[in-house]
This record gives structure tokens, sequence and C-alpha cells, in this order.
């Protein structure tokens, strides 16, 4: 596999890190469709592909949550559904376009996609006070952005599963 999302993040200085990335499947990504009721195209595809089990510790699972090796897959099927109450108790309506959070930082940021619109958009949940907004990143931009900000700071890479029990 050429890596090709994987370089367009890290870039060539982090291409050694690049051989422990580990991505799902075509078969897999079908899988992760039906179970958790998205649609993944665009650069979501490409992600998940790549680098959806593992990043190889350019980013973390502190961060992205899909890495995580002790969330099977009940923990993650409750952490989306968790969000999508969120979402709907705090009248989000208009942004349960099949979400799927990509993101999760300090328990309360939710950086999401909506899968139905396939626009590689992120959107920015703040669960502190219910509110929605649109970001300036799509997903390819929004990983540069988190690579950027943890330049030497490379971690251990783990992996987690969408579809491990």
């Amino acid at each position: 596999m050429s890596r090709e999302f994987f370089k367009s993040i890290a870039g060539e200085e982090f291409f050694c890190v690049g051989s422990d990335i580990l991505g799902y499947s075509l078969e897999d990504l079908e899988r992760i469709e039906r179970l958790y009721d998205v649609h993944i195209s665009g650069q979501l595809k490409s992600f998940l592909l790549e680098m959806g089990r593992s990043d190889g510790g350019l980013i973390g699972d502190s961060i992205i949550q899909l890495y995580r090796p002790s969330w099977g897959i009940r923990a993650h099927l409750l952490f989306q559904v968790d969000f999508f109450s969120q979402m709907q108790e705090s009248g989000n309506y208009v942004f349960l376009n099949k979400p799927f959070v990509l993101a999760w930082i300090s328990e309360t940021q939710y950086y999401f996609v909506q899968t139905l619109l396939a626009d590689d958009a992120i959107y920015h949940y703040d669960s502190n006070v219910g509110s929605v907004v649109k970001t300036k990143w799509d997903i390819c931009c929004f990983m540069k952005s988190l690579v950027s900000e943890r330049v030497g700071d490379i971690k251990v890479g783990v992996v987690g599963n969408l579809l491990e029990v």
C-alpha cells in the first residue's frame, strides 16, 4: 500500500513510523458501516484503510479513541451511542447525519464527521456547553494539526479494533 494518507498528514520526516501503522481491510470497512450505521467514503475511507487501527504512535490513543487496545466492540459502540444521545439531548439534530467520532479530547471535546454528508468536514462538539461548530478542517487537515501539536512526542504505537469482541 502506498500510504498516501499517512504521508499527507505526517510528512516524510515521520515515514519511519509508517511501518507500524495498521488499517482495516475493505471487508472490515463494510462490517464497520453495518455495525456502526455509518457511510465510509472519501478521506474517512483512506484514513481507516491506512491507519484506522494504529497510527504507529504518531498521535496516540489518548486523542484517537479508535486506537485504544482496552476498548472492545462494546465500548466503541457505547461510546458512539453515548455521543449520539448527548447530541440529541442538547438539540443538535441538524448534525446527526450518521456521525462518527474520530477524536475525543479531555473527555468533553468530540471531533466527528457526518458520514451521510460525505464531505470530509470535521465538526466539534463541546459537551460542556452542548454546542457544535463546523471546524476549518477536513479529516486530513485535522490529523495534520494533531500531528503538529505532538511533534517530538511520539509514543509507542498501540492497536485498537472496532470489530473485536
